[in-house]
């Protein structure tokens, strides 16, 4: 999952293997038929599309997909064959879109740029929402976001500078560690980080630290949409801790339904 970034016009490489989710797809997997639970009136117009495609973690991906559905919202899954396979349209028709942690070279590459900019599209032009947690939070910021043009790496559904690698304590051979993380509405949590990135410091749109004061959860605007971006992993399965380590305040399946509800709603979290 770790990405560092590459001297070229290329965008970025995956130099450091030691960090990827250990079951992060290689090949799509074989969707079930679409889940539609029947959701509360207030949620009917909701529809939240799940990405499980080449390139993400099955772990990861189920996790959100029990998450979503102990809330009762409206779920599509799509592999990298499907998303390609939609149109602008298509797209256009979904509240949210959830691109969880794995590999982001893998996920780029299991896409054509046309495929990837549609989604890009989706979010700048017609309002839906994204939310990337590491690898979707690493395919998700770069300089070509307010353009039309194809990138060859990445979603870039919103405007920065590529992310660049986060570690905990500083030490580069981490593979997985369980960090302290300080929100800015003064709650301090133990979150999961598998390789995630250092979150852009937008100007009031901070959600959350890292103990060396960077960005670890990010929110902002991008045209018509609203973007939120995590480096660490609130929505990690309990089997993750075996390599992370001890997490003493346990799982954070409610810091993920927050960041959840925030870009389904559209609705800014507190920040710094």
């Amino acid at each position: 999952m770790t990405i560092t970034q590459a001297c070229s016009d290329f965008g970025f490489s995956d130099s450091d293997s030691k960090s990827v989710l250990p079951d992060t797809a290689l090949t799509d997997p074989t969707n079930e038929p679409t889940i539609k639970p029947y959701p509360p009136p207030e949620a009917a117009d909701q529809k939240i599309l799940l990405f499980n495609g080449q390139g993400i973690s099955t772990s990861d991906w189920q996790s959100f997909q029990s998450i979503l559905k102990e809330m009762n919202l409206e779920i599509e899954t799509a592999n990298s064959a499907q998303l390609e396979a939609m149109s602008l349209e298509q797209l256009k028709q979904y509240s949210l879109i959830i691109v969880p942690g794995g590999k982001a070279a893998t996920i780029s590459s299991g896409l054509t740029g046309a495929a990837r900019l549609r989604v890009r599209q989706a979010v700048r032009d017609f309002g839906v929402s994204y939310l990337g947690i590491c690898a979707g939070a690493w395919a998700a910021v770069g300089t070509q976001a307010n353009t039309n043009t194809e990138t060859s790496y990445g979603f870039l559904v919103i405007y920065g500078s590529h992310l660049l690698n986060w570690w905990p304590d500083g030490n580069s051979n981490a593979v997985a560690d369980v960090v302290p993380v300080q929100f800015a509405d003064g709650r301090s949590r133990q979150l999961v980080w598998y390789g995630g990135p250092a979150t852009p410091e937008w100007a009031g749109g901070v959600v959350a630290r890292y103990s060396d004061g960077k960005a670890a959860i990010s929110q902002a605007y991008s045209g018509k949409g609203f973007v939120v971006l995590s480096g660490p992993h609130p929505e990690a399965p309990q089997g993750w801790r075996n390599t992370a380590g001890n997490d003493p305040d346990g799982l954070d399946y409610d810091i993920t339904k927050e960041l959840i509800v925030s870009a389904l709603n559209r609705q800014p979290m507190n920040h710094y």
